[in-house]
């Protein structure tokens, strides 16, 4: 399967407006990709109770891209719930139509900490056999969250913002994660520096600076040889997040 993750070309904010997506989808597209945006892409970061939030229409747009393209796509965005209340939910809407959702876990910042609700189940979702386990941001810094259950994941998907100053950080993480869960871990960053690491740790993909799109082809037959190999999951702990 091949990926293809985007970047904003605001590196301040992260955002990356329709318009430039459809630049780049219609530019770059093939049959079976799977298109991933970063977190919160259609505002950025830098948001307030005060922003326009256009969330269902995320939604009918990714419809738009998959039947026209033949092409799977997800990101993440705020929803306002109830009283005041917002979400930062990621979707993914699949070749096939299919929808799939779920609510950033680890709440991160002065707007998420006070408006909005946290979620409270993990998302795991096939596409061409490859089953991807998703983590939004700052949820990538809690490897219990991540960690494989018994239905074992072949890529953990972290949408994300994470500052250019903090991108050993991110790294750093997706690594260990990639090494301890024996996955690929993959990153798209709306502030750059996205990125794709191997099941033992090693990174096969760093977007550079001066580019903002990266393309890559996931191989399960190679992930399944390596985990015949190193047969660590087997004996992984039992546990039950509360």
């Amino acid at each position: 399967m091949r990926i293809v993750l985007l970047e904003s070309q605001d590196k301040e904010n992260g955002k990356i407006t329709y318009s430039e997506i459809l630049e780049e989808v219609n530019k770059s597209a093939k049959k079976g990709d799977f298109w991933i945006l970063p977190e919160v892409f259609d505002t950025g970061w830098g948001v307030n109770s005060g922003t326009k939030f256009p969330s269902m229409e995320n939604l009918i747009f990714f419809h738009q891209l998959s039947e026209k393209h033949e092409i799977s796509v997800c990101g993440s965005f705020y929803v306002k719930k109830e009283k005041g209340k917002f979400v930062n939910r990621f979707a993914v809407v699949t070749k096939d139509g299919g929808e799939y959702f779920t609510e950033k876990r680890h709440l991160f910042g002065d707007f998420e900490t006070k408006y909005c609700k946290q979620g409270d189940k993990n998302l795991q979702f096939k596409i061409d056999g490859i089953n991807f386990r998703v983590a939004v941001c700052y949820d990538l810094r809690f490897p219990v969250w991540c960690r494989q259950s018994e239905d074992t994941y072949d890529v953990l998907l972290c949408v994300s913002q994470w500052p250019l100053v903090r991108q050993f950080d991110k790294d750093l993480l997706l690594s260990s994660r990639a090494l301890e869960n024996v996955a690929y871990s993959v990153n798209c960053n709306g502030l750059g520096g996205s990125d794709v690491f191997f099941a033992d740790g090693k990174p096969l993909l760093n977007i550079p600076e001066t580019e903002r799109i990266a393309f890559f082809e996931l191989d399960l037959a190679k992930l399944n040889s390596y985990r015949e190999r190193k047969k660590y999951l087997s004996d992984a702990d039992k546990f039950e997040i509360l």
